[in-house]
């Protein structure tokens, strides 16, 4: 699927003339910026699996999403194939939504195209969809594609390494 973002966000960039390169002028900083603009997200969803969130319809239901669908998912995944996904989720998925659908459309059809290309449940569309919000923003106020990507990257990252090798059963 990601391949086929990525293929997409090129096509649509050649077609509405959208100059996707240089990602950045600035690597190291748009780097260290995405890095950091992904820990919020990341205790948001560790919030998301707490007690205290049990009583919150909206994160109830994004913990049963996680606890069944996603931990169902990746069971079996070695750390090179959530390297490797999580890689590829944050450049295709960044490429396509703010690269191209962004620069085209404004970030509020960005968005909810976003959110709903990630139709888990109706909770994770809702969170995903605010996510988006989030992660246009960081691209609108850097001007470089490289924020959102990289933030993308580290938080599937943690979120993935996390579903897989620490969130226990009785959680």
């Amino acid at each position: 699927m990601e391949g086929a973002a990525l293929l997409l966000a090129l096509l649509l960039a050649r077609y509405f003339n959208i100059n996707l390169l240089p990602l950045t002028d600035s690597p190291l900083q748009d780097i260290l910026t995405g890095t950091a603009a992904a820990v919020p997200p990341f205790i948001l969803f560790l919030f998301t699996l707490s007690e205290k969130a049990e009583n919150i319809p909206i994160f109830s239901s994004l913990k049963k999403t996680i606890m069944t669908d996603l931990r169902t998912i990746f069971a079996n995944a070695g750390l090179f194939d959530l390297v490797l996904i999580s890689l590829l989720a944050g450049f295709a998925e960044e490429i396509l939504f703010r690269g191209v659908l962004q620069a085209k459309f404004g970030i509020v059809a960005a968005s909810v195209v976003f959110g709903l290309i990630h139709c888990v449940s109706p909770a994770y569309v809702v969170v995903t969809t605010i996510m988006g919000f989030y992660i246009g923003a960081l691209y609108y106020a850097s001007e470089s594609l490289l924020v959102p990507v990289q933030m993308h990257f580290i938080y599937d990252l943690a979120v993935l390494i996390y579903i897989r090798y620490f969130l226990s059963e009785k959680e």
